[in-house]
């Protein structure tokens, strides 16, 4: 039994299905996991959002996403990263067993660098905290991208430092969780995930923004009569992780047996989508209206996360000496 966490930063405006998919579903299908965590990564956001009201406004919205897509008896233990009281604390200690080296070779440092040469410390530390986010509770999995995968790899350099240099084995040492069928997903462009692409397709959009999304979906060339191939069909490619198994089968043979446009599957889609996802957005909605409620359910868990770290806090001091 194994505890795993995974979170998602308020920086964007909704939850699109591939955040969903790679780092939400696990949580909600896997019972072999002894805990589960999700966090809201409010510290982290702050490498990027810097006006109080967006801010607020992206917490709340993901908030109410967060809890809309979780059943109503989750024992999901979810929480704010900034209600953390140790967890800067924890990160500085961290940060003193952190080489130099180490942060220059970080994926994010180096993409932001490429794209704007006023870069904050935030950016530059952001793997240090995101060690800490881990470390802290004793996490044994994490879901990543595969390019994500480096940060795994920092947070256990930095455990394997702060337990060899303190002559300990204080932190355990966290491992990826990644999908490999999710990772093959292309994004509705076929290009790699990017904002500035707007190539995602959004939960909590209305209907006809989701279908508008869904018609982009770059497809392959042939004709309504010809037969198609949906095992390399991008629309199949996200069926397959949202329809039951008899509708796999039976949008696969309209592939197969021809006069079947992908305009058709496209449709089809769509139609899954919001099924699939009908109630999780119309307790969106309700939470929206209704936030007391999602701070209601949070304020708990906040208590107990904090109470963990504290602790693991004040045994880190013991081992350093303050």
């Amino acid at each position: 039994m194994k505890k795993i966490l995974t979170w998602v930063k308020p920086t964007w405006d909704w939850m699109h299905l591939w955040n969903y998919l790679w780092m939400f579903k696990p949580l909600l299908e896997n019972s072999n996991w002894k805990e589960s965590y999700l966090m809201i990564a409010d510290y982290h956001s702050l490498t990027s959002v810097h006006d109080r009201e967006t801010l607020i406004d992206h917490k709340k919205r993901m908030l109410c996403e967060f809890f809309a897509l979780l059943p109503e008896d989750s024992h999901i233990i979810t929480f704010e990263q900034s209600k953390i009281t140790h967890i800067n604390n924890i990160t500085w200690i961290l940060s003193s067993v952190t080489p130099y080296s180490l942060m220059l070779r970080a994926h994010s440092f180096k993409d932001a660098e490429n794209k704007n040469s006023d870069i904050n410390m935030a950016v530059f530390n952001y793997p240090i905290l995101m060690a800490s986010d881990i470390l802290t509770y004793d996490i044994d999995l994490v879901p990543v991208w595969k390019d994500q995968k480096q940060h795994l790899e920092f947070a256990r350099d930095i455990a394997e430092d702060f337990n060899k240099r303190y002559n300990c084995e204080f932190f355990k040492l966290p491992d990826a969780f990644i999908s490999e069928e999710v990772w093959l997903i292309p994004w509705i462009d076929g290009r790699k995930m990017s904002k500035s692409y707007n190539n995602h397709i959004w939960i909590f959009d209305d209907e006809k923004t989701m279908k508008k999304k869904i018609m982009s979906i770059v497809t392959w060339s042939e004709g309504l009569e010809e037969p198609k191939n949906p095992d390399t069909c991008n629309i199949f490619a996200l069926i397959k992780f949202f329809a039951s198994k008899e509708k796999q089968e039976e949008i696969a043979s309209k592939y197969r047996a021809g006069n079947y446009g992908y305009w058709h599957a496209k449709l089809e889609l769509l139609e899954i989508l919001l099924d699939y996802f009908k109630d999780a957005r119309i307790k969106y909605n309700y939470y929206l209206d209704n936030y007391d409620e999602v701070l209601s359910k949070i304020n708990p868990w906040n208590i107990r996360v904090n109470e963990m770290a504290n602790l693991k806090y004040r045994e880190m001091m013991k081992i350093i000496g303050l």
